[in-house]
């Protein structure tokens, strides 16, 4: 067996102490040994010569070292069941479904030995100033969407919206079709209903956040900023949308997205899933899991979130709604249709007033005269009113 560079030191020193020329401790010193360990050093020399210094177990296999059979299950594993999966992820997801408990840097030891590369490349991280997380659960949510193909050709590509907890990085979210104005109107009904009103959000540019046109002239006069369908309804909630000038900004939802993106992919993967009802049972099971991972204690105890309004309430506000004024024969044109106001007891006539027409989550319209429904039309009379408009464009729900 040949001898290192430290083993010729050791013989070197031994030798010198077992001469006279230094003392037992200072030997010690220079070995950065005890007393003990230099006399049990001189010893082995003595009775097997200079190979005396080579520690009895080089050479020779570890006990703990993992067997073969186990190497080759998780080298197949790796490349087939669970390929494209980052490593701390495959080492849960072999105790989870594997009964295969292993360490994380023996693991990523048997994988880079065998030419598996990490899924992802480190890159060269830039210099930037870090924003502290806000004190309390919900003082504000980052909010944002990420279309990307989750079910890896399975299926349709799909968008997943999210919010984040900026304080705790409790994250909520929800498979849609698209990034679409009702598709954070509805993740914010599931948030509100849970847990309640937060106190702001913070979002990018996107124009379903914040409008991109003009202010008109009235608003001009009023002083007062356009609004979008979704900022319209955030303002009646008591909740500030704050603009984030880049991605960087709101890293907390990106990084929840790179999570997903690397995990559920696999989750979506292992349940065969091929469409969205399916994908948003594994996420209804799979966020549980990740917010009791990954979210974190708050500086502030308890939750600054604002009681809930009754569902009746927070559907009218949460909805897509428009100004309009009355004809003279009590009809509103809205989204190409032409919608008559029925007599009512409780007013004479409310010709040339202003009315709020609402699109409700569940495809009705309401038409509101001062706080108050004049007239509702189901989602199936939607349906057929649209169904016997020629050419009509409109932006309506509609019954399948």
């Amino acid at each position: 067996m040949l001898l290192t560079m430290k083993d010729k030191q050791r013989i070197d020193v031994i030798t010198a102490v077992m001469d006279g020329r230094i003392e037992v401790g200072e030997a010690g010193e220079v070995l950065e040994r005890s007393v003990r360990q230099i006399y049990r050093m001189m010893k082995r020399i003595r009775e097997r010569g200079v190979h005396g210094v080579i520690h009895g177990n080089r050479g020779k296999e570890s006990p703990r070292k993992t067997r073969e059979k186990i190497r080759d299950r998780i080298l197949t594993l790796a490349e087939g069941r669970y390929q494209d999966t980052n490593d701390t992820h495959f080492q849960e997801l072999l105790f989870k479904r594997e009964g295969i408990k292993i360490g994380r840097e023996t693991l990523r030891g048997i994988l880079r030995k065998a030419g598996i590369p990490p899924k992802r490349k480190r890159r060269k991280s830039k210099y930037r100033k870090r924003r502290e997380r806000k004190e309390a659960f919900g003082m504000m949510l980052q909010i944002d969407a990420s279309p990307h193909d989750w079910l890896e050709g399975r299926g349709p590509w799909l968008t997943l919206v999210g919010a984040i907890d900026d304080a705790t990085g409790y994250a909520w979210g929800r498979f849609v079709t698209g990034e679409t104005t009702w598709a954070y109107l509805n993740l914010m009904r599931e948030i509100i209903s849970s847990h309640g009103i937060p106190l702001s959000l913070y979002s990018d540019r996107h124009s379903i956040f914040h409008a991109l046109r003009e202010p008109t002239i009235i608003e001009q006069l009023k002083n007062i900023q356009p609004l979008t369908q979704f900022g319209r309804a955030m303002n009646e909630l008591g909740i500030t949308i704050t603009k984030a000038w880049s991605p960087q900004a709101k890293g907390r939802i990106e990084r929840f997205f790179g999570i997903l993106q690397d995990r559920l992919v696999v989750e979506l993967r292992l349940a065969g899933v091929k469409g969205i009802e399916e994908a948003n049972q594994v996420l209804d099971t799979f966020l549980p899991e990740y917010n009791r991972k990954f979210s974190y204690v708050p500086k502030t105890q308890g939750s600054v979130f604002r009681k809930a309004l009754p569902l009746y309430y927070l559907d009218r506000i949460l909805c897509l709604k428009e100004t309009r004024v009355v004809n003279k024969d009590h009809t509103v044109s809205f989204e190409g249709l032409i919608l008559q106001i029925p007599p009512s007891n409780k007013f004479h006539s409310i010709a040339k007033q202003h009315v709020d027409v609402l699109q409700l989550r569940d495809g009705s319209v309401e038409i509101m005269y001062k706080e108050r429904t004049v007239a509702r039309f189901s989602p199936e009379a939607i349906t057929r009113l649209v169904q016997n408009g020629k050419n009509l464009r409109t932006q309506l729900k509609t019954v399948a």
